[in-house]
């Protein structure tokens, strides 16, 4: 499996798409920094990160984009199946891909996130005492960020694995989650909150994280969990069983 990896590994650098992606990453990033500084806003480093992590449509878009290249790009170009031909069990090829695809997500989504956090930090200060409570504060805000990109990285798999379509993935899952979005934003305080599906589009969305303190991260990092374990397993039983010419 870790030959497959490499291969995966290979193929994502070398990739036109992924690398224009990480490319706009970095120029979206410096477009919010130009935002705030036009509108003469002295955010901090720490606030920008809270910010930036509370654009749930925005990372859920960039997400459908990549899971499209990476994913339903092998599916349309039928090489995804073509580590079987070399004897590789279905599970491996499936799973070194994931590997990798989780690896390229979350890479494209930290840039995002840390080119106006660093820019913001030497403008104005990180905004955050860095003792030993503020560094874990700060990395358990970011692995929560990272957590909730894989669940909806998990979602979007699940996706390309069913319908095999970069058209059908991104629609459908962008339409997926603007519904969400429309629960949790108008129904979370409309006396619904035991709704399951408002409770869990009001845990799943990541604008929650813009209110760290209040935040429920016990039951965050559960649903999170239990979205990315659900998905992934899914998509392996699909994969498991579909037709690969």
């Amino acid at each position: 499996m870790r030959n497959l990896v490499k291969a995966e590994f290979f193929k994502l650098v070398k990739s036109p798409g992924y690398r224009v992606m990480m490319v706009l990453s970095v120029g979206v990033g410096l477009f919010f920094v130009y935002f705030w500084v036009a509108n003469s806003v002295r955010a901090s480093g720490y606030q920008m990160l809270s910010i930036m992590d509370s654009f749930v449509m925005f990372h859920t878009i960039f997400t459908g984009a990549f899971t499209a290249v990476f994913l339903c790009g092998e599916f349309s170009r039928r090489t995804i199946g073509m580590g079987l031909f070399c004897g590789r069990p279905r599970r491996s090829v499936f799973f070194s891909k994931l590997a990798v695809y989780f690896t390229g997500l979350l890479c494209l989504l930290s840039v995002v996130v840390a080119v106006p956090v660093v820019i913001m930090t030497i403008l104005n200060g990180f905004g955050l005492e860095l003792t030993m409570e503020g560094w874990l504060t700060f990395l358990a805000q970011i692995g929560c960020f990272w957590l909730v990109c894989s669940a909806i990285g998990g979602f979007f798999v699940l996706l390309a694995t069913a319908t095999r379509s970069a058209v059908a993935t991104i629609g459908v899952g962008l339409g997926i989650s603007q519904c969400m979005l429309v629960l949790a934003s108008n129904y979370a305080n409309a006396g619904v909150e035991s709704f399951y599906p408002v409770k869990y589009s009001v845990i799943y969305q990541m604008f929650v994280l813009a209110d760290w303190e209040n935040l429920q991260k016990g039951l965050f990092v559960g649903v999170s969990l239990a979205t990315l374990a659900v998905t992934v397993t899914v998509a392996a039983v699909i994969f498991d069983r579909m037709e690969l010419k």
